[in-house]
């Protein structure tokens, strides 16, 4: 059995489930031990002393103490540990396959450009911000106000700033299709889409066809650009984009529910209220009920002609207000656990997220170690 995904309760149990999100296994982990992460048929505990692998059957496959050194990735068939500037990696028994050293001049130059790469970013999402300010500040300024005209300034360089660090992050790479390609993918094409919508305002001939309003929303796009700039934004998107499917289905049972509601409040109040003319009109009225925006008093005036009225609007108030919303909160809140869980998860010994660049750059060395091994025997005695 491959594992999907793994998690460990407080109780001390190892959960393994398969790719249909089905529990197929329920483990006893060790007691001072803590989950640090899993391949396709085994997951690696920590205890004080050693990190040990443990297959599916629960059957601890080998172990690695930390004296010899430190946890930085864990693979599918493979763990990778790190040895005093040596790379290494061991199966998934814990048995040492290969090692590979680390060069000072590598590591000091990858250390430069992590730095460089996090004061760009950061520099971004300050940028990202300065324009949320911006926006909102001119929403109080007159169109011929000399502040106004500095702030617009701001923005339309602000927009060349994204559309630049786009095409560095565009074709700055050994090939262009890793920008569509890599881990980051997703927020990739986020962030294109975004910076090509909001630069279509330097096109003024577009405004003959969609207006200069619409050019104007289309230059406040760029906003969205904080979703990716910030991992906790980041974070909460992820948890939305998992909840979606359940919500919905709780959205097509909110719609059910207004449907049955709204034929019954027709046939019920239609003749005395206006708010419940047919039934689009008592979609809307239901939905305000919903908000529970002066619902009491839209009760009272009907009941004053059906005295039993409030049996409806009670019974739909705590099936959507309070049953049906609190049921959404629940899926968003759960969802946003499963991402800090599976983000915990990835997490080893507090390496950089960047584990996966350097990973690479150890198998170049790799790679050159071998060919110049290679050299060596084929050169003349």
């Amino acid at each position: 059995m491959k594992i999907a995904y793994i998690t460990a309760d407080k109780s001390g149990k190892i959960k393994i489930y398969d790719k249909n999100g089905k529990m197929k296994a329920l483990l006893d982990s060790p007691s001072d031990g803590v989950l640090k992460g899993f391949g396709s048929e085994f997951f690696v505990m920590e205890t004080p002393e050693s990190y040990l692998s443990i297959g599916v059957d629960g059957k601890i496959k080998g172990h690695y103490f930390k004296e010899l050194g430190s946890l930085a990735k864990i693979n599918d068939d493979s763990v990778v540990f790190f040895e005093n500037g040596n790379v290494a990696y061991y199966d998934s028994s814990l048995q040492k396959t290969s090692s590979v050293k680390l060069s000072e001049d590598l590591s000091a130059k990858e250390t430069l450009k992590d730095k460089l790469i996090k004061h760009a970013d950061n520099f971004i999402t300050v940028l990202i911000v300065l324009n949320a300010i911006a926006a909102g500040a001119m929403t109080y300024l007159d169109d011929s106000s000399p502040l106004e005209h500095y702030l617009n300034v701001f923005c339309d360089v602000s927009i060349l700033i994204f559309i630049v660090e786009i095409l560095i992050r565009l074709f700055c790479r050994k090939k262009v299709s890793t920008f569509f390609t890599d881990e980051d993918r997703g927020w990739n094409i986020f962030d294109l889409i975004v910076t090509v919508i909001s630069s279509l305002s330097f096109f003024s001939g577009l405004e003959s066809f969609v207006g200069a309003r619409a050019i104007r929303i289309l230059r406040e796009l760029r906003l969205l650009r904080v979703v990716s700039g910030v991992d906790n934004m980041k974070r909460l998107f992820h948890a939305l984009m998992n909840a979606m499917p359940q919500i919905s289905w709780t959205a097509l049972f909110f719609v059910l529910l207004c449907y049955i509601y709204g034929i019954i409040g027709v046939e019920m109040f239609g003749d005395i209220s206006e708010k419940f003319t047919n039934l689009h009109v008592t979609f809307l009225t239901l939905v305000q009920i919903m908000t529970l925006d002066d619902w009491s008093a839209m009760t009272q005036e009907i009941m004053t002609v059906h005295p039993y009225a409030w049996t409806y609007f009670v019974s739909f108030v705590l099936l959507a207000a309070y049953i049906l919303v609190n049921l959404v909160v629940g899926v968003v809140v759960d969802s946003l656990n499963e991402v800090r869980a599976q983000e915990d998860l990835e997490k080893s010994d507090e390496l950089p997220r960047e584990i996966t660049k350097l990973e690479k750059q150890f198998d170049l060395v790799k790679k050159l170690l071998k060919e110049n091994q290679e050299q060596n025997q084929n050169q003349p005695v």
